[in-house]
């Protein structure tokens, strides 16, 4: 029997109520004569995921593990699991758009250096998710997309900050892609190692398009091809939503890769960054304006995340 021709990765924790249209939108996605080898790795789940993939859809293959081992041990036990020369990661609360995989594979057609692949991602309402996509974490990325000056400066700052500043339908090379959707070739792993499993949840994208680049491999933002990533609630949207535990992976992965004094610097620019938001949104509240409480407080938060002790 021959190797597929791409395997599709979904793990799974307590997501159940997701798994139909995720492994629906995956199937409709693949192209006629694509062998495609649909995989769910389950995190150890109880809330009968594995119960309703036997059910309704007994042709995925299962991949079982006794306890939430974390995002990247999964997919590596897919990974290596499967032998087909592409792989496409796909979250739970991610949805492929029709003709979406072979738009995506064309790329390493197109560019034999191309080694991972992420396409424009959008919210249910077809809102733009700037966190898509962007440059390696720095004090200048940081500052920059901190400051507002990915959408506020100039043109030149517009791909220079953490996240995507603007929208585009232009594809270009980033320093890395979201794992939300990801297109990954497996012989670029085979040479530059699989994701880090010291790696619970975040960051494990922007490690692995790090990695990659430093190989000489290229990372594609797809910006052609549309996919929807629901990310759990729309209020993440706003910024400083994102989950505390984001910022603290982040920080720790910057002093692994670059060291306590280099991780002291990216934190003081977190300092001045949140805290000139947090004053900024305070104001704001002060004059009755909607949200702006709220995004305070947020902002209150991660500043003094940014103040915690990293363990490496």
């Amino acid at each position: 029997m021959s190797d597929p021709d791409v395997t599709t990765v979904v793990v799974n924790w307590n997501t159940v109520g997701l798994l139909d249209e995720c492994l629906a939108s995956i199937l409709a996605a693949t192209p006629p004569g694509v062998a495609n080898d649909v995989v769910v790795v389950d995190n150890g789940s109880t809330d009968g995921s594995l119960e309703h993939l036997a059910a309704a859809w007994p042709h995925v293959r299962v991949l079982a593990n006794p306890e939430n081992v974390g995002f990247c041990r999964a997919n590596n036990r897919a990974i290596r699991a499967t032998r087909s020369p592409y792989l496409l990661l796909v979250n739970t609360d991610a949805r492929l758009p029709v003709g979406g995989i072979d738009a995506l594979l064309r790329y390493f057609e197109e560019d034999d250096r191309a080694a991972v692949v992420g396409p424009r991602l959008v919210y249910g309402d077809g809102a733009f998710q700037r966190w898509t996509a962007g440059r390696l974490p720095a004090a200048g990325s940081m500052a920059v997309y901190l400051f507002g000056l990915d959408r506020v400066g100039p043109r030149a700052l517009r791909r220079r900050g953490l996240y995507l500043g603007a929208d585009t339908r232009q594809p270009f090379r980033p320093a890395w892609v979201s794992s939300a959707v990801m297109a990954v070739r497996r012989a670029a792993l085979d040479e530059i190692g699989l994701l880090d499993e010291r790696i619970f949840v975040y960051m494990d994208d922007v490690d692995l398009c790090a990695r990659a680049g430093a190989a000489g491999w290229h990372v594609w933002y797809a910006a052609d091809v549309t996919a929807t990533h629901f990310m759990g609630s729309s209020s993440r949207r706003a910024t400083g939503r994102a989950s505390p535990e984001a910022l603290r992976a982040l920080n720790r992965w910057y002093v692994r890769r670059h060291g306590r004094a280099a991780g002291l610097a990216l934190r003081a620019t977190e300092l001045a960054g949140f805290t000139a938001r947090a004053v900024l949104h305070g104001v704001a509240a002060l004059g009755g304006r909607p949200g702006s409480r709220s995004q305070a407080a947020a902002h209150a938060t991660h500043l003094r995340l940014a103040l915690e002790r990293i363990d490496a």
